[in-house]
């Protein structure tokens, strides 16, 4: 990540952290929780690395099913969330470390699973971060990578990425499912399995979340307005419901596996 992006990363989630312990999150939704985990293959003696954990959604999900997680995160304010929420919980398997994701502060094979949730849609270069995580996982281990993706028709992504980074300039450019596994393929990993799920997203919610400027806002909701009547596709799927915009994600979960593995 360069420093530009670092900066940005850093400001943008210092003033979102507060939002994520908001109820009704669909970044926090237990049934979406639950399907990563299930897909992660945990067991009860695993370590496991949560690269750019945010304020420790999955990381806390993951928990009760592992003997140990480290929640790792470049910004201090989302691990101040991430601790206050894991105390608030009772779980005393998590630690907490800060830094860049680009240079993982830990010897190579310490983790059993490597996983990172919503982080690569934000990284000027993912290779670098999942290169990282490939080196830190042990060669019988896992390293999965989640993101929403974009669509495959190069306009429609491209149209997707525009209207995501107006929202949130911390947005560098989210994936399309195929490049997203060719990126776990790159790091040297072996993909074993690709999950995939849809899911409805409130605009309202999800300009809050961000805290999206007025004029921004608007400026989105008028295109996917447009497009729910019949205008230009803009990749988001927007439709309407009871007088409300939402639109549709999809989320992917790519695993691979190291040599071992």
């Amino acid at each position: 990540m360069t420093s530009k992006q670092t900066d940005v990363v850093k400001r943008e989630f210092a003033k979102q952290a507060g939002g994520f312990r908001e109820p009704g999150l669909t970044l926090a939704r237990a049934d979406y929780l639950n399907w990563m985990v299930e897909n992660l293959g945990l067991e009860s003696h695993h370590s496991v690395l949560d690269v750019a954990a945010g304020t420790g959604h999955l990381s806390r999900a993951m928990a009760p099913h592992v003997a140990h997680v480290t929640a790792f995160d470049l910004t201090p304010e989302m691990l101040a969330q991430a601790r206050a929420l894991a105390n608030a919980e009772g779980l005393d398997n998590i630690e907490f470390a800060e830094g860049n994701a680009e240079r993982l502060p830990f010897e190579a094979g310490s983790f059993d699973r490597v996983v990172t949730r919503f982080a690569v849609h934000h990284f000027a270069d993912p290779r670098v971060q999942v290169g990282e995580m490939a080196r830190v996982c042990n060669p019988d281990g896992r390293v999965a990578v989640i993101d929403m993706v974009a669509p495959d028709d190069p306009a429609l992504a491209e149209s997707y990425n525009r209207l995501e980074r107006q929202r949130d300039p911390s947005h560098t450019w989210a994936f399309t499912a195929a490049d997203l596994v060719a990126l776990v393929a790159g790091a040297g990993l072996r993909p074993v399995s690709t999950e995939s799920r849809e899911i409805e997203v409130n605009t309202g919610n999800w300009f809050d979340l961000t805290k999206t400027p007025a004029a921004d806002r608007e400026s989105i909701l008028q295109e996917m307005a447009a497009e729910i009547d019949g205008g230009s596709e803009s990749g988001m799927r927007s439709f309407r419901r009871d007088g409300e915009i939402f639109f549709m994600q999809t989320w992917v979960i790519v695993v691979g596996a190291r040599a071992g593995g």
